[in-house]
């Protein structure tokens, strides 16, 4: 049973619905931590932190927002591909969830307002100390369920349109 004709039954088993939302999110997480890490090195500590902080400059949250937008694409394509629609939407669900819960933390945190460390900081430390401003930590989840549902449905909207 991997499929039916008749749209009011379910498309995919419960496994290839929970692989779908499993492979999305794994394929998202590594491009997300590959093309920051990459985006750190390219800009540098002197390009992504303001001068003494570890306030992130304008260079890096349009990097950062950019990286979030093709992830989700990829996440909600890869999702549909192997899961299905349901798999989307429980992916998209899932990262919204996720992003949310982390964004209240981050701004109930605040600014802690730490100066910038001696000597060079890795990726791994940037990403542990970087401070964001709020609209940042909001705009996350958002931007990648939201595109995750974009892309994933995309494909539904497009057979529909060509069949009516």
């Amino acid at each position: 049973m991997t499929g039916s004709p008749d749209p009011t039954m379910p498309g995919k088993p419960w496994w290839g619905v929970l692989l779908g939302v499993v492979t999305g999110f794994g394929a998202m997480g590594l491009l997300l931590a590959g093309s920051l890490t990459l985006a750190y090195n390219l800009l540098g500590e002197e390009g992504t932190f303001e001068p003494g902080t570890y306030r992130v400059k304008s260079a890096w949250l349009a990097t950062h927002v950019m990286a979030e937008i093709a992830c989700g694409i990829l996440a909600g394509l890869v999702s549909r591909w192997l899961g299905g629609t349901r798999a989307v939407f429980l992916l998209a669900t899932l990262l919204f969830c996720l992003g949310a819960w982390g964004a209240w933390g981050k701004i109930k945190e605040g600014d802690p307002g730490h100066e910038r460390f001696p000597g060079e900081t890795d990726s791994m430390e940037a990403a542990n100390v970087a401070i964001s401003p709020p609209w940042k930590h909001l705009v996350s989840p958002l931007s990648l369920a939201g595109m995750a549902l974009l892309a994933g449905l995309a494909p539904t909207r497009q057979r529909q349109g060509a069949s009516t």
